[in-house]
């Protein structure tokens, strides 16, 4: 079991939650981030790091003898960076190649160090049936996926060229409390708390391929820790594809009063995309959802209500 951990993007949705699983099973987290107010209070390495300060990355991966890193920093969505592709491709893309070379650079001095690359459902495209395995075509229409594509590559072209441990996974929508980036859930929740509409041109019909956050945790910490894997790029998702009109079914169960109303057809902003198929990372990862989206949607109007607010 790898026990000195390096996580990128720590202070965000999806590193908060695993540093937290990490450091609560007692295993030595770093964890880094442009800030690290909120998670400074799961681990006492907790430092400040720009993407892009490569000799501090390979410094604190050099002083904690770190055998893995999770990386989950990097712009974290097709909603951010629209007015500034060249910024989120040297982002995303500079970001990842400096943790595949502290990564190689940690292996080729006789340490083992496993990298997890946190990819995207948007690599996909529009692909509209389901069944979208691992092995399907890359169509990307964004900026967001093609430096999802591009970092995948890298990653890929370390394993194969230089032996690097390395695992990327392909993650649908990740929701939950700490979310700060556009949501349509917490915009239908948040609505209906404070007694406003929601009107949306768009979404009757129309699937996501929403996940709770704790199962995409869940999900690193098993490719985190499996031994000799046979397969290298995995689909995590809930193991459904739910359409936004379901979801807002759910949200009026709970707050009656909700007042939601959906036009029929795509988000213009989104793509449509087939339920991705989990077989391989249950078959090789022992990967299980176990969040539905009714218990997740309940667990996010708990959280609102009582004054919990997405991380800043």
């Amino acid at each position: 079991m790898r026990e000195s951990i390096l996580v990128t993007g720590a202070n965000g949705l999806i590193g908060y939650e695993v540093v937290k699983r990490l450091a609560g099973a007692g295993r030595n987290v770093i964890a880094v981030d442009r800030t690290v107010s909120d998670v400074a209070t799961l681990t006492g390495n907790a430092f400040p790091l720009e993407i892009g300060d490569q000799h501090r990355l390979h410094e604190l991966a050099d002083r904690f003898q770190i055998d893995a890193i999770v990386h989950c920093g990097g712009v974290s969505g097709p909603m951010l960076g629209r007015d500034n592709p060249a910024a989120l491709f040297n982002t995303n893309i500079g970001g990842t190649i400096d943790v595949a070379e502290v990564a190689r650079q940690r292996t080729l001095h006789g340490h083992s160090c496993r990298l997890l690359f946190c990819s995207s459902l948007t690599v996909y495209g529009n692909q509209p049936q389901d069944g979208i395995r691992e092995s399907n075509p890359l169509l990307t229409r964004q900026c967001y996926a093609s430096s999802k594509v591009a970092g995948e590559a890298v990653v890929l072209s370390y394993v194969e060229e230089h032996d690097l441990d390395a695992i990327v996974l392909r993650i649908a929508g990740v929701y939950g409390p700490r979310r700060r980036t556009s949501c349509v859930l917490r915009l239908m929740i948040q609505n209906a708390l404070e007694g406003r509409p929601t009107y949306l041109r768009y979404g009757q019909g129309f699937p996501r391929q929403w996940v709770h956050v704790d199962d995409i945790a869940a999900g690193l910490i098993l490719a985190l820790d499996v031994e000799a894997p046979t397969e290298r790029v995995f689909n995590l998702s809930g193991g459904v594809n739910p359409t936004i009109d379901e979801a807002a079914d759910i949200i009026r169960a709970v707050i009656p009063a909700a007042d939601i109303r959906l036009d029929p057809g795509a988000d213009p902003e989104d793509i449509t995309l087939g339920l991705l198929s989990i077989e391989a990372a249950r078959r090789v990862l022992g990967y299980e959802p176990s969040v539905t989206l009714r218990d997740g949607i309940h667990r996010l109007i708990q959280s609102m209500r009582s004054g919990d607010r997405p991380n800043q």
